[in-house]
């Protein structure tokens, strides 16, 4: 996803075949996708995570699900859709994956955010989980970070100027 040059565009091979980027003259369900977010404003991709519904897809301005259009069907080259999920943004630091959830710093770098499915408003949105600790965040950013998931589920984040950070997600 993202070449240069089109940052919004991603590319999936023939099911099955992960190194198989073939079309046909005619396009078949089994064919290589080719496709591109479509927005008022240029969403470069930053990173993917699949989901029983579909394929999220991370830009630096908002989230995306990729699927088939319905519940159950799965994506191919006659039948993807790309639905926006929110509109944060994520930054360059990797997503952790915790369990149902995704954590990610937005796309300032100083806001962390939980990711998740709500099934009232049947779309995948976060919270911002570091809003009572903001003040830590004042002038910095996150640069990197690991999570330890064993045995207290702590994310290790490192700030702009070196402080380490501890964040616990349950």
């Amino acid at each position: 996803a993202a070449p240069w040059g089109s940052p919004q565009t991603f590319y999936m091979s023939q099911p099955g075949k992960y190194f198989n980027f073939n079309t046909s003259t005619i396009t078949q369900p089994d064919d290589a996708i080719t496709g591109s977010l479509v927005s008022g404003q240029l969403n470069t991709i930053r990173a993917m995570i699949p989901q029983p519904s579909g394929l999220l897809m991370f830009t630096d301005r908002n989230s995306w699900l990729i699927n088939g259009g319905s519940q159950g069907s799965g994506v191919s080259a006659t039948g993807t859709i790309a639905n926006a999920q929110s509109f944060n943004g994520v930054s360059n630091v990797p997503l952790i994956a915790a369990n149902y959830d995704i954590l990610y710093v937005q796309a300032k770098g100083s806001i962390v955010r939980d990711s998740a499915y709500n099934i009232y408003s049947n779309v995948y949105t976060g919270t911002d989980i570091s809003a009572i600790a903001s003040h830590l965040f004042y002038g910095y950013t996150v640069d990197e970070w690991a999570w330890a998931e064993e045995p207290f589920k702590l994310a290790y984040a490192r700030r702009s100027d070196g402080v380490m950070l501890l964040l616990t997600f349950l």
